[in-house]
């Protein structure tokens, strides 16, 4: 009689695949894991363009608001009376108006075809 014989024993094959379906789990899982952490990631990424295009969306506003404090009249005027300015006003009689059809003869004629 042969000793330490088992009844069952797990043969080769079946230990092979047994073998193969855990490493196909785990790189299944592992494949999941990666997966979800760039899904992640990158969405971390377009929440961070988001929030920049907000804040320079703000800062653009902020720059139009100061452009058109700068070009409103009354508040030009503030300013050259505050930094004690030497520029007068222009009279609207000083002021030349040209017709697009007019030529101005101190001006260089160009040739048009």
């Amino acid at each position: 009689m042969k000793g330490n014989r088992y009844r069952n024993p797990l043969r080769t094959p079946w230990v092979g695949r047994i073998v193969f379906g855990s490493v196909t789990l785990a790189v299944i899982f592992a494949a999941f894991v990666y997966l979800r952490n760039r899904q992640v990631k990158q969405g971390d990424q377009i929440h961070e363009a988001e929030k920049l295009i907000v804040q320079i969306d703000k800062e653009i506003e902020m720059w139009e608001l100061r452009i058109a404090g700068q070009l409103d009249r009354n508040e030009l005027q503030k300013r050259l009376k505050w930094v004690d300015s030497d520029l007068e006003d222009i009279r609207a009689s000083r002021i030349l108006v040209l017709a697009p059809g007019e030529e101005v003869p101190a001006l260089p004629r160009v040739a048009v075809r």
